[in-house]
């Protein structure tokens, strides 16, 4: 979302609390306002709206057989109501009732900022059946998923595997605007009528992990919290590339990785019967490869202000373990003083980088989906953003992962309308419609 499109969210929207990480975390403990870019008065009971629903089931399993699906029909909790005013603040933590504000909340921000990167509207990919996206914040699983239609919550695992009550998922802004993510992937990339390809499904959680990555970075006390914990040396790991954190030490992914696409080797399937590459592993390459180039970014914005020099932002990109603290030093003594510019940059490397993968996303066909192919639509997104200014940075992050641009069969640049009568038969809780967290 464009510094601007927030701004008036803020002046215009309906507030809600959500926690913008994991509440678990340091300075994460207390849940905020955010500002829906909707109307006051315009978010019924629920709530609800002309896009999604949410409804607060009384004891129920995950959808998981074919044809199970919207709408909901079983018992289900009273909506929530708004206050006198129309917002949804007055609804506190540890309630109920929260579980449901926070997940539409989550939702609809999420929704918010990529129509925004993409200028337009997202249609959802089963809008010729369903004209609205049913969101279910609580039911007894470990795992959460986006379908058909909806999404629906469980909770996060103890240690021991076990189900954890306390940490539901639907609270953690990141897992939520990954499952968000999926959605918005269906609805504008669709899915491979023939060629289906192992790094379709991988690109399916890299496109996941950015949107939630942009995403986080739409809250300020996140950012603050980054440039102060790392000087803007965001080359580390940090709260911004640890994806869907369960606590200070535990994450289910990491966006700042240095995975090859020759380290993601193939396990066996026994459902498949066949060798394969698991696409959480597969997606890493293209997600550090993605986050690599938000970084870069932000430190060539640091470099034309003056804050750091090149050789700096060159060395955090290759630091070595010896130089680590050496490097992290340099950058506090430059961030000191300078923080507002730091944030400055930052966000506009947020705001670029939204833009960017919204132009390749719009481009992206699903058939013969291949890590390359993506790359050169990047490639040609920044032409038309920037001139191909960071032309060289998007091929350096991607090459030494071993996804390299080829030349001589770029994919021709139009867009991609997805028909829902062209969506396969699937389960609605397995394969190319649903998303899980593992």
């Amino acid at each position: 979302m464009s510094q601007s499109l927030d701004e008036q969210a803020r002046g215009t929207g309906t507030r809600f609390l959500v926690y913008p990480q994991n509440k678990r975390l340091k300075g994460f403990e207390h849940a905020e306002v955010v500002y829906i870019n909707i109307p006051l008065g315009s978010i019924q009971a629920g709530p609800e709206d002309e896009r999604m629903y949410v409804v607060d089931a009384k004891d129920k399993r995950h959808y998981q057989f074919e044809g199970e699906g919207p709408p909901y029909s079983g018992l289900r909790f009273p909506p929530v109501q708004p206050n006198r005013e129309g917002h949804f603040d007055h609804i506190q933590p540890n309630t109920r009732e929260f579980s449901s504000t926070v997940m539409y909340a989550t939702v609809r921000r999420v929704l918010d900022i990529w129509e925004d990167y993409f200028e337009q509207p997202i249609q959802w990919f089963f809008h010729r059946r369903f004209n609205k996206l049913e969101l279910i914040p609580l039911v007894e699983w470990d795992n959460a998923q986006s379908g058909y239609g909806f999404l629906e919550f469980g909770y996060g695992r103890n240690i021991d595997g076990s189900i954890d009550h306390s940490n539901p998922h639907c609270e953690n802004f990141d897992v939520l605007a990954h499952e968000t993510g999926h959605t918005i992937k269906n609805s504008i990339i669709g899915w491979p009528e023939n060629q289906d390809t192992e790094e379709y499904h991988g690109h399916h959680e890299a496109f996941g992990d950015l949107v939630a990555i942009v995403s986080v970075l739409h809250f300020d006390s996140v950012i603050n919290h980054v440039l102060y914990n790392t000087k803007g040396n965001l080359f580390s790991i940090n709260e911004l590339s640890r994806m869907g954190e369960l606590s200070d030490s535990r994450q289910i992914r990491l966006a700042f990785n240095n995975m090859k696409m020759s380290d993601v080797k193939p396990v066996f399937d026994e459902i498949l019967g066949k060798w394969v590459k698991k696409p959480h592993n597969l997606s890493q390459p293209f997600t550090g490869g993605a986050f690599d180039v938000l970084v870069e970014v932000f430190q060539q914005n640091l470099i034309e202000r003056n804050l750091i020099t090149p050789e700096l932002g060159d060395q955090a990109y290759h630091a070595l373990p010896n130089d680590v603290e050496r490097i992290q030093a340099m950058f506090t003594r430059s961030y000191q003083g300078n923080e507002d510019q730091f944030k400055a940059a930052l966000l506009d490397a947020r705001d670029y980088f939204g833009r960017l993968m919204a132009r390749v996303w719009i481009k992206t066909l699903p058939n013969d989906l291949h890590y390359w192919k993506v790359m050169n639509d990047m490639i040609n997104a920044d032409k038309e953003l920037s001139n191909g200014k960071y032309e060289t940075i998007i091929r350096s992050c991607f090459d030494w992962r071993e996804i390299i641009a080829n030349e001589t069969d770029r994919p021709l640049l139009k867009t991609h309308i997805v028909d829902e009568l062209a969506i396969p038969s699937v389960n609605n809780a397995q394969g190319v419609l649903t998303g899980h967290i593992q």
